[in-house]
């Protein structure tokens, strides 16, 4: 895995040590530990027969936020399990777990959706966006931002640092619909 390409940051030793750079640039009073959980959930093991369903991701501070989303995905009827995070370092540690593992583990259960808010505490969105983009070999996913800023600004900032598709807060059950099928074909029940 590369390092980001950023004069404001050092080559690290690991991937997670990015994400602390990142988020210490993002709210300097972050500490590095606080940027790199120590614990790390297993993955979920919904299945479809023998094998994994990836789960689906979802990163975003607030609590309401995260169950509204959360509804909305559930009542598309994908099988998927969804995982939720507060920011996006615990994502790109969630993720992290995945770099070691064989490309047929990556190709069954790696995630291959997420959205994203913007404005998280920790590593925000934008600076989750950036960490991202270097690793988009490793881990291909499809990343959704939903925000509730409608600003010109910040939709292109995303689009240009690699999210797939904008959102303001909160497209409908179809819109979900949609997303998810595009990655995940035959996961969405018909309605």
């Amino acid at each position: 895995m590369q390092p980001l390409a950023s004069d404001e940051l050092r080559i690290a030793a690991s991937p997670l040590d990015h994400v602390a750079a990142l988020a210490s640039r993002e709210n300097s009073s972050l500490s590095v530990a606080s940027a790199a959980p120590s614990f790390l959930p297993p993955l979920a093991t919904v299945t479809r027969g023998k094998q994994p369903l990836a789960p689906i991701l979802i990163a975003d501070d607030d609590e309401d936020d995260r169950y509204f989303v959360q509804r909305l995905i559930t009542k598309t009827g994908t099988p998927n399990p969804i995982r939720v995070f507060d920011d996006g370092s615990e994502v790109a540690n969630f993720l992290g777990s995945f770099a070691g593992a064989s490309d047929e583990v990556r190709e069954r259960t790696a995630p291959r959706l997420l959205f994203l808010d913007l404005r998280m505490h920790g590593l925000g969105g934008f600076g989750f966006l950036e960490w991202a983009r270097q690793q988009k070999r490793a881990l291909p996913m499809t990343i959704v931002v939903l925000s509730n800023s409608s600003e010109p600004e910040d939709m292109q900032r995303a689009l240009e640092l690699g999210a797939h598709r904008y959102l303001v807060k909160y497209p409908s059950i179809q819109t979900f619909s949609t997303i998810i099928k595009s990655v995940y074909p035959f996961a969405v029940a018909a309605h």
